[in-house]
């Protein structure tokens, strides 16, 4: 994995001004921004494609949003699936913690849900890697497969979990700049659905390429 490449393949596109421009401006907006995780998701399959040019445009916005914020809200709901054995877990020990008030029950608390999101990011985002190129929903419920396709290619996830961790970190501290820190803020977060984007892209290119003829 490239994470050089994630931030400078835009400019490889002779259009690539506009496809930014109208990617940070979705990405920034409240409920709009599932039409980014959309965007995201036909990058992710335009590498998959192999296209030398795998950043999507805009060109038919109005279908083009439509499509990518309806995509992008069932990955949102394929996270809430994931997240929801937590959920219950919290509210079970939250009342627990309510009931002892031992400080100690509420750091295990944050250890375990900090712990129980870093494995279901595992199998989500394989998940994701497969709607990306399939729009089969039924992919993200595959929770055995996503699973073991996890474990199978867990270099390979973690490699982009760090890059993507390193990615948060220099956004955040450039978004801490004095004065022009908070404009930097948001257009980070269109820059981190454009970069952390192809960095998916290229997990997922290393994953199907290991894993041709198993899917």
């Amino acid at each position: 994995m490239d994470i050089a490449h994630a931030f400078t393949y835009v400019t490889e596109d002779e259009n690539w001004q506009n496809k930014t421009i109208i990617t940070l401006l979705v990405s920034v907006i409240p409920l709009i921004n599932l039409a980014a995780i959309g965007w995201m998701l036909d990058l992710i399959s335009n590498m998959l494609d192999g296209k030398k040019q795998p950043m999507p445009d805009w060109d038919d916005l109005g279908n083009q949003f439509v499509d990518r914020w309806s995509r992008g809200l069932m990955v949102a709901i394929a996270a809430v699936i994931y997240i929801v054995p937590l959920i219950v877990v919290a509210i079970c020990l939250g009342i627990l913690v309510a009931a002892l008030g031992s400080g100690l029950l509420r750091v295990l608390i944050s250890l375990v849900a900090t712990a129980y999101v870093a494995l279901m990011w595992l199998p989500l985002s394989i998940g994701m890697m497969r709607y990306a190129r399939t729009r089969d929903f039924n992919h993200f419920l595959q929770f055995s497969r996503n699973i073991a396709l996890a474990q199978e290619h867990l270099s390979t996830l973690i490699v982009l979990a760090v890059f993507v961790f390193i990615v948060g970190i220099v956004i955040n501290v450039l978004g801490n700049l004095p004065c022009i820190g908070w404009l930097i803020s948001l257009a980070a977060i269109g820059v981190n659905t454009i970069v952390v984007g192809h960095l998916t892209g290229q997990a997922a290119v290393e994953i199907a390429a290991a894993s041709r003829g198993q899917d």
